[in-house]
């Protein structure tokens, strides 16, 4: 039963993330944290669907539920891992940097399709428009939920042994 599950757990997982990201290449959303979150929430009744119709394997002393169980839990996992997974390479520069260099193997010609300033300038609005900073004179200050999820950051980098961005820069010799 438990193999059932995480059976029907990866069916439905991969079904749900192929409609995720078509969805998302047909019409991005503006929150696309809020538009997994629904997918996911929509895919549930389909776990239940899924293992209730699909044929039974040798069910041996296990419980029905115990397979069911482990469907649920184990797409929660998934949807978790493809959450990680979707939220950050949707926005790492890292992997941005390498798809860039598929077509381009220059640094010029990737400097060239970006604006540095002007991404910073674009983040730094977005992070005012959603209370993180405020503009003063010519520079920024954090506001305290800026400055609490800063703080959070830090210390859970710390506890974690991540190092921040800055930290991760290799000096050129």
């Amino acid at each position: 039963m438990m193999a059932q599950g995480i059976f029907v757990a990866l069916l439905v997982s991969i079904a749900w993330i192929i409609v995720q990201n078509a969805l998302m290449h047909w019409r991005p959303a503006e929150n696309r944290f809020s538009a997994m979150l629904t997918g996911y929430v929509l895919s549930l009744p389909f776990v239940w669907i899924t293992y209730r119709f699909l044929p039974a394997r040798d069910a041996g002393i296990e419980s029905p539920l115990l397979g069911l169980f482990h469907a649920y839990f184990f797409h929660l996992l998934v949807f978790l891992c493809y959450g990680e997974c979707f939220y950050h390479v949707e926005r790492s520069v890292t992997l941005r940097l390498l798809v860039e260099l598929l077509g381009h193997n220059s640094l010029q010609a990737i400097q060239s399709r970006y604006n540095v300033e002007g991404m910073i300038r674009e983040r730094l609005e977005v992070l005012r428009d959603r209370g993180f900073v405020e503009p003063v004179d010519d520079s920024w200050r954090l506001r305290s939920k800026g400055a609490v999820l800063a703080r959070v950051t830090v210390i859970l980098s710390r506890l974690s042994g991540v190092a921040l961005q800055h930290e991760r820069i290799v000096p050129s010799n």
